[in-house]
């Protein structure tokens, strides 16, 4: 199965920087993209399409953000686009609509936010399905993924739904089938979906080869400090990295932890290099700050060399082979780490789009119920 392709009609962020390398991207990138704030917009402003995808900020909705929650902060915008959806005339709407954003959109705060959002979905006509894609199934960077897909069933389409066995899968792990258990008045669309691909390519493959006297590799004493804030748990596997005969690389994150003193035992909390040495990255971030910027540590046959991570390896991580050029390693890092990893929503297209059949109204509505018995049905097991 390969996905659909598309032409992109219209784009929107708010972002000079982001517009710039959009522009220097794409040939048609002047009659496309809109850099207005999404508030600004009217829903004359966006040409009728067959699909809207939105991935809307995570700052107020991650583990590591603000709290602010859905209806505030920078994750409020994904109402804006609502509104531009519901200023449509029903038959003007997309047929479907792909939202990306972070697991704690579906955790945090009870699940309220999300319930709220999918019910407004439900209201404008759309059935509502969601998975949890990684993106270290197809690159080598953690990158879990909240993709919610909503299919326009009361659009007057004819759509064939195969309700799923609602079982626990690398798609819909446990925690994500509980926030949709959770409201099982909801019109959940589900699909079969096959597992996820295993990935065949490692952190090593994506490295660039720096000669020994780029000025990208951090100097002896950035080095020697470096190895010294590497938290304690992860300094013996660095060791054996570096006693190796081969090189070995590993990718890390300065973060800030409680720590016990080596001699005193007294807990504090410090600044700490956290090492991942199982081939793949952490998930790229918008390096608004030193900490931000991942780290790679290369070691073997007794040496070790640290450096950031350049763009082409971030771009690498995130599926895409090139970068344009004339722009600073802060504006593409900026980029990218707010950008989608291309392979995994490639596999969440493929899984979009369900055989369409000119007879299948009745099964539709079947296919609909059915998904639906089997979350009250779960959700009365589980009670």
């Amino acid at each position: 199965m390969s996905a659909r392709r598309f032409r992109t009609l219209y784009a929107n962020d708010f972002s000079p920087s982001k517009q710039m390398i959009y522009n220097s991207s794409f040939e048609d990138a002047d009659s496309i993209f809109d850099s207005r704030d999404v508030r600004e917009v009217v829903a004359a402003d966006v040409p009728a399409a067959d699909l809207w995808t939105a991935s809307f900020p995570c700052t107020d909705l991650s583990l590591a953000g603000r709290g602010a929650g859905i209806h505030a902060g920078e994750s409020s915008a994904v109402w804006p686009v609502l509104a531009l959806l519901e200023a449509r005339e029903e038959t003007e709407r997309p047929g479907h609509l792909l939202f990306e954003n972070v697991m704690g959109l579906a955790t945090r705060r009870d699940g309220a936010d999300f319930h709220t959002l999918v019910e407004r979905l439900n209201q404008l006509g759309y059935g509502v399905d969601v998975m949890r894609v990684d993106a270290q199934h197809f690159t080598p960077q953690s990158r879990p993924r909240l993709f919610i897909i909503a299919t326009g069933a009361t659009l007057g389409r004819t759509i064939e739904v195969a309700a799923p066995d609602l079982c626990a899968s690398d798609v819909r792990p446990e925690r994500l089938l509980q926030a949709m258990c959770a409201r099982p008045d909801l019109n959940w669309h589900a699909r079969r979906v096959a597992a996820l691909p295993v990935r065949t390519n490692f952190l090593s493959d994506i490295v660039e080869n720096l000669a020994d006297d780029s000025p990208r590799w951090w100097s002896k004493e950035r080095t020697k400090y470096f190895l010294a804030q590497i938290h304690p748990s992860h300094r013996r596997r660095a060791d054996e990295m570096a006693s190796a005969q081969t090189e070995q690389y590993a990718a890390g994150f300065r973060r800030v932890r409680a720590i016990a003193d080596d001699v005193s035992g007294v807990v504090k909390k410090r600044s700490v290099v956290e090492l991942r040495t199982d081939g793949v990255a952490g998930c790229l971030r918008t390096p608004k700050g030193g900490s931000a910027k991942q780290i790679l540590f290369v070691a073997g046959g007794g040496r070790r060399r640290v450096r950031h991570m350049t763009p082409l390896e971030c771009a690498r991580l995130q599926g895409v082979e090139s970068l344009p050029e004339g722009f600073s390693d802060s504006e593409l890092l900026f980029a990218l780490g707010d950008a989608v990893c291309v392979p995994a929503v490639r596999w969440v297209l493929d899984h979009l789009f369900v055989r369409e059949r000119a007879d299948a109204g009745s099964a539709n509505e079947a296919g609909l119920f059915e998904a639906n018995a089997q979350l009250r049905g779960r959700s009365a097991v589980r009670s």
